[in-house]
C-alpha cells in the first residue's frame, strides 16, 4: 500500500479508507467475517477503479470487539421491552456502532462490517472529510457463508441477501461517504441508484466528476487556504433559489462555483459574512458540486442535485 501511495504522489496519513470488522462483546469473533471484509475492501477499492479511473487508499483491516452487548449496542442502556423481545428493532445501532469504533476522524472514511447489524446500512460525509458507511449480517452472512444465529440473519431477508446486492451495498454505502447523493431526478444506471446490479453497473458521470474532485481519490483536490464549505449544506437544490451557503472563512470578493460535467459557472454571491455566503442558483444546470473561490484558490467540493424549479401544486 506504501509503495502505490508513493506512486500516486500521495501521503499516507491522510484521506484514507479505514475497514473494520466489528462485533459485539456477547457474540464470538468469526475469521471468516474478518477475511471477508478484507477481501471486500480490496475488491471495491479495485471496482472503483474499473468504473472511475481512479480509487481511494485503503488501510489495513480493523478488528474491534464492542465493550458492549448486543443489546447495548441495538437499543442504548435502557433498552424498550420491544427492542428486548425483538432483535430486529436498531433504534441505537448508528449510536452503538460510533461508541464502538470511537469519535469519526477527520480525513477517513469509516467503513464498518458490523456483525449484528442486519440489513441496517447507512453512510454519511460530514465535519472535515469524516466519512462514515455501515452495514451488517446482510452483507458479512451471504458473502461469506457464515451465519452467526444471535444476530439478524439472512432468512429474515428476502432480495437484500440476493445476486449483487450484498457487495453492492458495500460500494453504495462508500459512495455516500463519499458525498455522492442519490440521482433521484437523473435518467441512467448508477451503484447510487441501485445497487443490485453490481459488478455490472457503475456511476453516472456527475458522480464520477465529484468522485475526481475528492481528495480521497486525487491529491490537491482544493487548497486549504480558499474558504470552506459545510459537508452539512443542503444537498438538492433548485434553480432560481436563492441559497445560503454555510461555512467559514468568506470575505468579500469571494465567490462561488458550480461545477458540472458541462462546465463551470461562477456566482457572485448577494451577502457575504464570515460564516455565510448568499447566492442564486442559475437556471439550466445539472448535478455536481459547489466550492469557493478566491482568486486562484480552490475552495473544496461539496456535492448538490440541481433541479428546475417545482411545478405549481406539487
Amino acid at each position: 500500500m506504501l509503495i502505490a501511495l508513493v506512486a500516486l504522489g500521495l501521503s499516507a496519513p491522510d484521506y484514507m479508507v479505514q475497514p473494520y470488522y466489528l462485533y459485539p462483546s456477547d457474540q464470538p469473533y468469526h475469521a471468516e467475517y474478518a477475511a471477508t471484509a478484507e477481501k471486500v475492501a480490496k475488491d471495491i477499492q479495485a471496482w472503483y477503479l474499473e468504473k472511475t479511473g481512479v480509487t481511494f487508499r485503503l488501510k489495513p483491516l480493523l478488528v474491534k470487539r464492542s465493550p458492549m452487548t448486543y443489546l447495548e449496542m441495538r437499543a442504548g442502556k435502557t433498552p424498550s421491552d420491544e427492542a428486548r423481545s425483538d432483535k430486529t428493532k436498531m433504534p441505537f445501532w448508528w449510536e452503538g456502532v460510533e461508541r464502538a469504533i470511537g469519535v469519526w476522524k477527520a480525513k477517513e472514511v469509516t467503513w464498518v462490517f458490523a456483525q449484528g447489524g442486519g440489513g441496517y446500512a447507512a453512510a454519511n460525509l460530514i465535519g472535515d472529510y469524516a466519512g462514515i458507511g455501515m452495514f451488517g449480517d446482510w452483507v458479512l452472512e451471504p458473502i461469506s457463508g457464515v451465519r452467526e444465529p444471535a444476530a439478524i440473519t439472512a432468512d429474515m431477508a428476502t432480495w437484500q441477501v440476493k445476486g449483487g446486492v450484498p457487495m453492492g451495498t458495500t460500494a453504495h454505502e462508500l459512495g455516500h461517504a463519499f458525498g455522492v447523493h442519490h440521482p433521484d431526478e437523473y435518467p441512467g444506471k448508477s451503484i447510487m441508484r441501485w445497487h443490485g446490479d453490481y459488478p455490472d453497473t457503475g456511476f453516472l458521470p456527475h458522480e464520477i466528476l465529484i468522485l475526481k474532485n475528492s481528495p480521497f481519490f486525487v491529491k490537491d483536490a482544493f487548497d486549504a487556504r480558499a474558504p470552506w464549505l459545510d459537508f452539512e449544506n443542503q444537498d438538492a437544490m433548485r434553480w432560481g433559489e436563492r441559497v445560503t451557503l454555510r461555512g467559514r472563512g468568506f470575505a468579500k470578493g469571494d465567490t462561488i462555483e458550480i461545477v458540472t460535467v458541462d462546465g463551470t459557472r461562477t456566482l457572485v454571491p448577494s451577502e457575504v459574512s464570515a460564516g455565510a455566503v448568499v447566492v442564486t442558483i442559475p437556471e439550466g444546470v445539472g448535478p455536481g458540486f459547489v466550492r469557493s473561490r478566491r482568486g486562484a484558490l480552490r475552495g473544496n467540493g461539496v456535492p448538490v442535485n440541481f433541479y428546475p424549479p417545482k411545478a405549481p401544486g406539487k
